[in-house]
């Protein structure tokens, strides 16, 4: 996971990279019964700064959320003026630049601050990750707001691409996640960014339309998710903070290829409910021959991980379920199908339909609070059953 992604982001490194061109589809009108808003709040925690911050740490939390219909403008893809620049200056994940150029013309399926439908709505915070944008996570953040979820993604420095209300470009190029010990220190920093975001909502003070969602959160009913490095985010974020009752780990490594914890949880398991949803690549002969390895020597590098993963399981004392999906990639939780398909299709093996792949995922994230939550019991043994591509492999208490 970490080698993978620092790969895709070598161009912030300045170092040349391969363009790959690609194809932006429609994004997927979501599923649920409420209509979707969304706006976004710019926090700083002045507590707490150091040489990068010295004003204190930038942190931006988009709101998706069930809201009342109204003739509110849809919401744009990308929100802040300079990203589009900045994308295409770094060549962002080696996508071409007309792919590139078209993410600004997209139009979402939310709209742009209505007000928020009746509540109280289950809460679920999201973490991106590594060098990823949040706007990369909009098809499952407004498939999950159409089901009745708020989700607050919580955008925080030196773990996405991202840029302040004040138009700084914020990205790691000094490789503070390149060994393991710097990744579970950026675990822990990042997981306090999304705590603060969390006490910003829950005293309300979050500014503007963003107050008014804050007003309808559900306390009772708190959640964490994450992807890749953000699912390590969601988990350490769930241990620490009381008012998270469950979490989701989308695609996120334990640990790095030498066996070292990759999160400081890993060493003594989870005490919630937790889901690990992960990819499951369908690769045939041809794409291992491409690769130049055979599928034994393909297997033997997954065994680290399955160790780590067997540990953790055994140090759990929580609700464990892990999960997988079969013919989707690492960057099959993100909205990557539609807009940068090539992150999953330039490594081969059979790939599930986006449309599908998308149902899938927000289905089991779903089904897994609604059942930890109370609201719909038995829903993942519901959602097993209806998804054939759908697999719990594991489940410890």
């Amino acid at each position: 996971m970490l080698h993978l992604i620092l790969a895709l982001l070598s161009t912030q490194q300045e170092v040349p990279a391969p363009v790959f061109a690609d194809t932006v589809l429609p994004l997927p009108a979501p599923t649920g019964r409420h209509s979707v808003g969304t706006t976004t709040a710019y926090l700083v925690d002045s507590t707490r700064t150091d040489g990068n911050f010295p004003g204190g740490r930038p942190i931006t939390v988009q709101l998706w959320y069930p809201a009342l219909h109204d003739e509110s403008q849809a919401s744009s893809y990308l929100q802040e003026p300079g990203l589009p620049s900045l994308l295409l200056r770094i060549q962002y994940y080696g996508i071409d630049s007309a792919a590139l150029g078209a993410w600004p013309t997209i139009l979402t399926h939310s709209r742009v601050n209505p007000p928020p439908d009746r509540g109280p709505f289950p809460l679920i915070t999201f973490s991106v990750g590594l060098g990823l944008i949040r706007a990369n996570y909009t098809t499952l953040a407004e498939e999950l707001a159409s089901h009745g979820f708020i989700v607050a993604l919580v955008e925080t420095p030196l773990a996405g691409t991202m840029i302040s209300q004040d138009g700084r470009e914020i990205m790691d190029t000094i490789g503070i996640t390149e060994t393991p010990a710097g990744h579970r220190a950026a675990v822990v920093t990042w997981s306090r960014d999304v705590r603060f975001a969390l006490d910003q909502m829950q005293l309300q003070q979050l500014p503007g339309e963003s107050g008014r969602v804050a007003r309808v959160i559900d306390w009772g009913h708190v959640g964490a998710a994450g992807h890749s490095s953000g699912g390590l985010v969601a988990i350490a974020t769930c241990e620490a903070d009381e008012r998270v009752r469950a979490c989701v780990d989308l695609d996120g490594g334990m640990a790095s290829p030498s066996q070292e914890p990759m999160a400081d949880f890993v060493s003594h398991g989870v005490t919630k409910p937790t889901l690990l949803l992960r990819s499951r690549p369908i690769y045939g002969d041809a794409d291992f021959a491409r690769r130049g390895i055979t599928r034994a020597q393909w297997e033997k590098r997954g065994e680290g991980g399955k160790i780590a993963l067997d540990s953790l399981i055994q140090r759990s004392h929580g609700n464990l379920r892990v999960g997988g999906v079969a013919g989707t990639g690492h960057m099959s939780f993100t909205d990557a199908p539609f807009v940068m398909a090539s992150t999953i299709t330039r490594f081969g093996g059979m790939i599930i339909a986006p449309n599908r792949g998308l149902l899938v995922i927000s289905s089991a994230v779903r089904a897994f609070f609604d059942e930890e939550f109370s609201i719909r019991p038995g829903a993942m043994a519901e959602v097993t059953q209806r998804f054939s591509e759908l697999t719990i492999e594991n489940s410890a208490r």
